[in-house]
């Protein structure tokens, strides 16, 4: 079988990449069942290199051996590495960004410009957030200290450039992790922030500069977003 021509490499690995993140979207574990962490992070390097698993079922085959809390959490770290390059990916397909081609180097993913750099982080509202979502939005200060001092521990526990992709669903909570697989709605709004990321108010925090895309799924199958500090309100985008 022909492989796909190198200028084409990256879209082909994308879509069947999301292609199968969307596919394995329910067998994903709604919560890490612990913060991230080095320790369970250097147990999983003993047996594969997680960077370097390209389905569920080929890392199912190597985490068979852990408990229920090990493989649940490996699971959930896989599917959201995953879901960043594909975001990664989207954001690249726009004219003027690029991509970091060391791919564990933590200061950043892609740069804008030459002059915005940011590591990309999917996440969700906190739960101490959500009762007052639409005030969290409009001023995230208080949000953005969260994910930096709460998220994650050890060696990805630094402070870098943030650009924060939020997925909330006012539907259903377990939902939030499909709507990290809303590629084509996606698409549409990393290229609005692109466009206009010298327009955009960012948020600072210890002197790091955060960025904020809300996806927020107000019906089911209806999603809107908001790019903080650029739109004053919800946006309406095509159903996903």
């Amino acid at each position: 079988m022909m492989q796909p021509a190198k200028s084409n490499r990256l879209e082909f690995d994308f879509r069947t990449l999301s292609q199968d993140l969307r596919r394995v979207a329910k067998d994903i574990p709604l919560n890490w069942g612990r913060v991230q962490n080095n320790d369970y992070d250097n147990q999983l390097q003993e047996v594969c290199n997680i960077f370097d698993i390209m389905t569920l079922n080929e890392l199912d085959n190597h985490i068979a051996n852990f408990d229920s809390d090990h493989r649940n959490y490996y699971r959930r770290r896989w599917y959201m590495l995953n879901c960043a390059r594909c975001d990664e990916y989207l954001f690249a397909c726009n004219d003027g960004v690029e991509r970091n081609p060391e791919r564990k180097d933590k200061e950043w993913d892609i740069i804008i410009n030459q002059q915005y750099k940011f590591d990309i982080k999917g996440t969700v509202i906190p739960k101490d957030f959500r009762k007052n979502w639409t005030a969290a939005m409009d001023d995230p200060s208080e949000m953005v200290a969260f994910y930096y001092e709460k998220q994650s521990h050890g060696v990805r526990f630094d402070m870098q450039n943030r650009l924060f992709i939020v997925h909330h669903s006012q539907v259903d909570s377990r939902r939030e992790i499909l709507l990290r697989c809303a590629w084509q709605t996606k698409a549409v709004v990393y290229r609005e922030f692109i466009e206009n990321v010298s327009d955009i108010k960012f948020t600072t925090y210890k002197g790091c500069t955060a960025a904020l895309i809300f996806l927020i799924e107000t019906e089911r199958g209806k999603l809107q977003y908001k790019i903080s500090g650029l739109n004053t309100e919800l946006q309406s985008v095509k159903n996903y």
